[in-house]
């Protein structure tokens, strides 16, 4: 349904201005994940809403995504289940109790999997240079490093150890 969205979007863009719009196999891509992105925030944000949670369903989104962009992370093979997960996470967040020592915990965990793992699965996700990598890696931890000075931070606490799980990667090993 969003393939077909941005599609229909991406013909009647390049019809409207056929020599200075990029290839629609290109916008195509783009509006994908624009649509996708915006379906995604606004279930997510329409359900917390309606919870009485739109602020911080606003704030998990966000501190999951800021994370995300910096970090990269396991791709579902659906953009239906990205959605379904993301909206469900970010709605699900505000709801999780936490106290000082489990936010304490799960900083830490959250500081060691970026500093292991981050950048991951970003190589066919975005058009930078693998020499940038690195700084990737350190915005990551960073962000991480600052939220553990944030007070009363359990919702970026939950959202960034979240996103740090999607991290983790397992190669496969051929058995001979």
């Amino acid at each position: 349904m969003i393939d077909a969205i941005a599609n229909k979007i991406a013909v009647k863009l390049k019809e409207a201005n056929p020599e200075e719009t990029a290839s629609i196999e290109i916008m195509k891509f783009a509006l994908f994940g624009l649509i996708h992105n915006i379906l995604t925030i606004t279930t997510a944000l329409f359900v917390g809403l309606c919870l009485g949670q739109l602020l911080e369903t606003l704030l998990a989104a966000f501190s999951f995504m800021i994370l995300r962009f910096v970090s990269g992370g396991y791709h579902f093979k659906t953009p239906l289940s990205c959605l379904l997960f993301s909206s469900f996470v970010f709605v699900a967040i505000p709801f999780v109790p936490t106290n000082m020592s489990s936010l304490i915990i799960l900083n830490l965990i959250s500081l060691s999997l970026v500093l292991i793992f981050a950048p991951s699965n970003i190589k066919d996700h975005i058009r930078v240079s693998e020499k940038y990598f690195p700084i990737f890696k350190i915005l990551s931890a960073l962000l991480v490093i600052i939220n553990i000075f944030i007070p009363d931070n359990s919702i970026i606490t939950l959202a960034f150890i979240i996103q740090s799980v999607t991290l983790i990667t397992f190669k496969e090993v051929s058995v001979k």
